[in-house]
């Protein structure tokens, strides 16, 4: 497959198609994501599931593909992007933080395997160009963990949650992992909400809001449990979260960008759309 995807990449760029390609680079033992120009670069480009390719940098607390737009607002970009990747595109697109207008998506399809690991209910974008679809975790019922918790008794279930949430250290590790996490200003260092200095925060609070910020914008790619480095199953309340965003509006976050979210507000009930763009 990445002998595909170089393949396409460079015929995008050697026939002007884009004027770059965003993807994974892999070099001397390390992944990340780079910016290539070069179509004698693209050797070093690569697909992984373990990196991510999408995401905010903090500082400036911006989304790494906004500021390349920002700062060369005529460039058009090829992204090689999974079907989290697209997702989150499509959502970031919805609040004004990308120009889908100014990308062209080589949409890549997960094997079944990266999908099981994942726990991904769509291993595929919408704008599939290369591979093939393999089915997806069937909703909540597919996920072992899920089922569990939600064979438990509601007190069962209260204790699961307040020994799960007894371990977090405050990291911010699930926040600044999140490709949907982008606010200037995140209620989750208010010290209302999070006391400093106090471990484990002094209340839940601290991540029912993030839950709360992230249940109708959530793509399913499980990075913040990949990144939580105490184990706390992350994956496992966003997708019940998701499973009930779709049940309560039919919404399913990065599915289409013209539909709006139905919890498109902050705490403070102000639009949280940003034209940082413009």
């Amino acid at each position: 497959m990445i002998r595909n995807v170089r393949d396409l990449a460079r015929k995008w760029l050697e026939g002007k198609e884009v004027d770059a390609i965003f993807g994974l680079k892999e070099q001397d033992g390390y992944v990340a994501p780079y910016l290539f120009t070069d179509a004698n670069e693209l050797d070093n480009l690569t697909i992984s599931t373990e990196y991510r390719l999408c995401y905010t940098c903090r500082p400036p607390k911006e989304n790494i593909l906004a500021l390349m737009q920002r700062r060369e607002p005529n460039t058009k970009i090829g992204i090689v992007a999974r079907g989290c990747e697209e997702r989150a595109l499509v959502e970031l697109a919805k609040r004004g933080q990308v120009d889908l207008d100014k990308v062209k998506i080589m949409g890549i399809a997960c094997t079944e395997d990266e999908a099981k690991e994942c726990k991904c209910e769509r291993p595929y974008p919408n704008n599939l160009v290369i591979g093939v679809k393999v089915p997806g975790v069937e909703g909540v019922s597919g996920d072992e963990n899920i089922n569990a918790l939600l064979n438990k008794s509601l007190p069962e279930r209260l204790e699961f949650w307040r020994h799960e949430l007894s371990k977090c250290i405050k990291c911010y590790g699930c926040r600044n992992v999140c490709p949907m996490c982008f606010c200037k200003d995140c209620k989750m260092e208010q010290e209302v909400f999070s006391k400093t200095g106090w471990l484990p925060p002094e209340i839940p609070m601290f991540l029912f809001i993030r839950w709360y910020h992230i249940s109708e914008r959530c793509i399913g790619c499980g990075q913040c449990e990949k990144a939580c480095p105490v184990d706390i199953p992350l994956l496992t309340i966003f997708r019940l979260l998701r499973r009930d965003i779709k049940d309560l509006f039919d919404y399913e976050a990065g599915m289409d960008v013209e539909q709006e979210a139905p919890l498109l507000t902050t705490l403070d009930e102000m639009p949280i759309k940003e034209e940082v763009l413009s």
